[in-house]
């Protein structure tokens, strides 16, 4: 025996369902009439493979479904999470509302949506009542991603946009701890843009995904460049220098990003292995136009501006990775070949040994022999040292105003000053 249905509180029904996001869509058509007609759904949902199948659940009262099921066709327009403007249009009782907003005739004939995240065409076939709404079962004829981003979200009366980041990221809390704990490197960075007559930087973590200039200083003729606060992706093949100090459970998560591919992940490893024995990261300049310098720019702004997919962003990472200005140079530096060094890092570590910021020269002179590269990383390994004795509590912390220190050592790293051609 069925047992009777318990009465819902419609006000507690809403409050607990709308604790469950859903996505957005736009279901268009063309009337009986021949007029376009389109309705915001967010109970959109696929039903089966083989056939495909889809479905949306108008309610039983909406006098647009009541035009809307006159279509021959429809258009499932999956919208992205800058067009909460247009789901409000859409959204709209208005009777010219589609002059408002730019649209094209699908290959069905009903209204598709510029610039939305996906169009499903499709042709109803049922109409199922349940209650108070309709199950609108559709047969999908064709379906197209049309813009990697991520999509609108409705959550708890409101929009907004869904983080491929997770929700594991670190927030602005740590980012400005992070601001904080660079200060106690200022001193140094100032003393070495001075001496090398370069840009020094401290880079802290701003989340799990991204790095950010905390602190920069300048000397001689180096260039006001870097942006404080300005997020630099840390996703493979980015963010190896940050990488190669994190912890075990951090680098599992960078390289995972990599995708699956098992060659590529033991690659990357080799690479972190490599920066790590040495105890820096070096890089040397390659020669890059103006157009290069300038798509570069565009695909910094086009990551800045967030919402890209999953796929989208490796996309994206990947062709930064190629048009960078510089590459990975991987050898020893010998004292009398010249080298074009675009930037050197080195990691400051914290008591537990995990990386607590990295430390960054950049503008070097060109041409430079290997000797005075030798030097510069001496020196910056020296700056490392002192910020850790601060950072670490030592009353007996190096005093930079005496000149270098002595680098710790790092495992596999060069031994001392002379090793390194002071």
């Amino acid at each position: 025996m069925q047992e009777p249905i318990t009465s819902i509180d419609p006000t507690r029904y809403r409050e607990v369902m709308g604790h469950y996001p859903t996505g957005v869509t736009v279901v268009t058509g063309l009337d009986d009439a021949g007029e376009p007609v389109g309705m915001v759904v967010g109970t959109f949902t696929s039903v089966s493979l083989d056939p495909p199948l889809v479905a949306f659940l108008p309610t039983t009262s909406s006098r647009t479904f009541a035009r809307l099921r006159t279509s021959k066709a429809f258009c499932i327009n999956v919208l992205a999470h800058d067009q909460a403007g247009l789901c409000r249009t859409m959204a709209s009782s208005g009777p010219e509302k589609f002059s408002n907003v730019d649209w094209s005739p699908s290959p069905l004939g009903a209204p598709m949506l510029f610039d939305a995240v996906a169009h499903i065409h499709c042709f109803p076939t049922e109409a199922i009542e349940a209650g108070d709404h309709y199950i609108q079962l559709c047969a999908v004829s064709a379906m197209d991603v049309s813009r990697q981003v991520t999509p609108l979200l409705f959550f708890q009366g409101g929009y907004g946009g869904f983080s491929p980041h997770g929700m594991t990221a670190r927030g602005d809390g740590e980012l400005i701890a992070g601001l904080r704990l660079a200060d106690l490197a200022r001193t140094q960075i100032e003393a070495l843009a001075d001496e090398l007559r370069c840009e020094a930087a401290v880079m802290v973590a701003a989340n799990e995904d991204e790095l950010t200039t905390a602190a920069v200083a300048h000397g001689g003729r180096a260039l006001m460049r870097e942006l404080i606060g300005e997020r630099l992706p840390m996703k493979p093949p980015l963010g190896e220098a940050y990488m190669a100090w994190a912890p075990e459970t951090a680098i599992e998560r960078w390289l995972a990003f990599a995708g699956k591919d098992p060659e590529t992940a033991k690659t990357l490893q080799n690479r972190l292995a490599k920066i790590r024995d040495r105890g820096y990261a070096a890089w040397e300049a390659k020669p890059a136009d103006t157009a290069t310098r300038h798509d570069l720019e565009r695909l910094m702004d086009k990551y800045a501006t967030g919402g890209l997919t999953p796929a989208a962003e490796r996309s994206l990472l990947a062709r930064m990775a190629e048009l960078m200005p510089y590459y990975s140079h991987s050898g020893e530096f010998e004292d009398s070949q010249t080298y074009d060094i675009a930037g050197l890092m080195t990691p400051v570590l914290s008591s537990d040994g995990n990386i607590a910021m990295l430390l960054r020269l950049a503008q070097l002179p060109p041409a430079s022999p290997g000797r005075d590269v030798k030097t510069w990383i001496a020196r910056l390994r020296s700056a490392a040292s002192a910020v850790e004795a601060i950072l670490h509590g030592n009353p007996d912390e190096p005093d930079s105003s005496a000149g270098p220190v002595q680098p710790r050592v790092l495992p596999g790293s060069v031994q001392s000053t002379a090793d390194l051609g002071c």
